[in-house]
Order: structure tokens, then sequence, then C-alpha cells
């Protein structure tokens, strides 16, 4: 098997079928799709049941309780049997040679550990069915030659494939959101090398009323589950024997993945967003520490540099406040 496609579904009936029919449709030979409804009240296992019947290469499971995403997806990896493991949301929809080109540049480059292709954010089915190929030229890299490149590509798990021995041992973290940046990043920290594709080919919904990405403008009670998901980074790099390593980049996506989130938290309209965006701050001082050694230009690149500055000043204020308190006992 080549490749293994997994789809976790909770209540995606409104776009189910597209991205089964993306899927089912593809160029590739010799690749398997794993649906696992995540106990979803809607027909979303209809369809897939019904796709199954005449499906030979898509197998459907069910969880009895929703487990989330996380762990939805640590069932597919367990019975996965491809070479390289993808995954794909039940709201988005991909391009039909995106596996078979992802695959033959994979073979033209010795098989690396991770091939990535681009994404583009969308709000109907308008590039579903049509071949958006660029063909562009792969870039290849070594990781430990260049470690700074990890910092710079997407979390997403949904635009990559992973070979399976990569993967195979990884939990994502149970119950908590963003558990695919930590996977990702862990993977990143972990892979020998990465194939860099530039083919549009993961088409991204952004208009739906659920999901991850329609939380980021109302208030989320899981937004501190990222410090969880920054911890996760390093304790990953360490168990793979690279955390000395890469020191330096996993400090800089543990930041910089925090700092994301406090520009979600700028957009609440509720009376306590600077004690919420404090309380943040002193948690990411405490497990993570300050700018000091961070490259502030480099971040930047990535993360507002309003919000940079703002952390940084918390950092002093806070030290210096606890200088007082010390001195004063």
């Amino acid at each position: 098997m080549k490749v293994s496609i997994i789809v976790p579904v909770y209540n995606a009936s409104d776009y189910l079928d597209t991205c089964l029919e993306t899927l089912v449709n593809q160029t590739i030979d010799n690749i398997e799709i794993i649906a696992i409804d995540d106990a979803s009240t809607d027909n979303s296992l209809d369809i897939l049941n019904d796709y199954a019947s005449r499906y030979y290469n898509l197998r459907v499971y069910k969880n009895e309780k929703n487990l989330g995403q996380g762990m939805t997806r640590n069932k597919g990896i367990a019975s996965a049997n491809g070479e390289y493991i993808g995954f794909l949301d039940a709201d988005d929809y991909v391009g039909l040679n995106m596996y078979k080109t992802m695959y033959e540049a994979a073979k033209k480059n010795n098989f690396p550990d991770i091939i990535t292709t681009s994404l583009k954010f969308v709000k109907d089915d308008s590039y579903a069915f049509k071949d958006y190929t660029r063909d562009f030229k792969g870039r290849y890299y070594n990781i430990e030659d260049d470690p700074n490149m990890i910092l710079f590509e997407s979390p997403s798990v949904c635009n990559k494939l992973f070979k399976k021995d990569l993967v195979k041992d990884y939990v994502f973290i149970p119950g908590v959101m963003w558990e695919d940046v930590a996977f990702t990043y862990s993977c990143f920290i972990k892979a020998n090398n990465m194939l860099f594709l530039n083919n549009l080919d993961y088409f991204y919904r952004r208009d739906i009323t659920r999901g991850v990405s329609s939380k980021a403008y109302s208030v989320n009670f899981h937004m501190f589950d990222i410090i969880k998901v920054a911890l996760e980074i390093e304790r990953s790099a360490r168990e793979c024997g690279k955390y000395e390593k890469y020191k330096g980049q996993v400090k800089f996506l543990q930041l910089m993945t925090c700092l994301h989130r406090i520009l979600e938290i700028e957009t609440w309209n509720i009376e306590y967003v600077y004690d919420i965006k404090n309380e943040m701050y002193r948690l990411m001082l405490e497990n993570f520490g300050d700018l000091s050694d961070v490259d502030k230009a480099l971040l930047s690149g990535r993360v507002s540099l309003d919000i940079i500055e703002e952390y940084d000043r918390f950092c002093h204020s806070y030290e210096e406040v606890k200088n007082e308190n010390s001195n004063s006992l």
C-alpha cells in the first residue's frame, strides 16, 4: 500500500460528499481511505457507509462515543497500512492528482520522511474536480543542515504525507485543541528530511460556522490548551533525542504558537481580555522563558511585532515585580 488517508468525521454531512469524491477519484493507484465517524449526530455515517459499499478501498469505522479529532486520528494511524500516512478534514477537499504527485515526487527524491504541498483557503466547491497542478520543482531539505526551515512551514497535518515509520508510535494529545500543531512540529524535529512541493492541491474551508477556524473570533474556553501543545513539542523532541540539538527551534515554536493565540484573544469582545492575555503571558514566561535568546526579527516573520513587543514588556515588568517582592522579604 502506497498511501493511507485518515479522515475523522463529525457532523460533516454538508461537506462530506465533496471530500469523499475527491478522495475516491484520486489518480494514484494503491491508496486506502480510512474514515472514522466520531459519533456524529447527523447522517454522516450513512454517507460514509454508502461510499464504502461502492468503493473497495474505503474503510469505515465508528466511535461509540465522541473521542475528538486527536484520538480519532490515533485510531486511524493504528489501522493504516500505507508507506505514507496523510490526513484530510471532512469539510475540506483535495485535488484529484494530489497524492499521486506527492508519492511520485517522493520516489524521485529517495522517499523523504515528510512531503508537503501548497494549500488554498476556500469558501465553496469552486476548486473541486479541477486540475490546478503547477508542477513546480520541489525543494528538498536535510533538516539537520537547515533546522530553521521548520519554523516557517505550516503546522497543518492535512497538506502533508508522513512516512509511516515516522508517525506510527506518535499519539495525538487527547482532549485538546491544536493537537495537530504538536504533531506536525514534533514530526518536523524527528524527521531527517522533507520535500516541499508548490502544487496547489489542498483546499481548506474557512467560511463554515463550526470547526477550529470558526472559533477564532469567539470566546474559546480551550485557549490554554496551547500551553499543553507547546510542552508536547518539547517532550517529543526530548523523546527522540533531538532536544539539545534543536533547543532554540523548540523554544521559538513554543513561543510562536502561544503568541498566535494571543492574536485570537484580542478579538474577543469581553471585559477581561487584558487579564486573560496576562495570564497567558505568565504561563508562557514560566514554561518557556522570555525573548532574550530569541531572534525577534525572525519571530516577526510569523507573529505580529506588536504582540512580540507586548510580551517583551510583560516579561520585563514581571521580573521587576518579582525582584521587588523578593527584596521586600
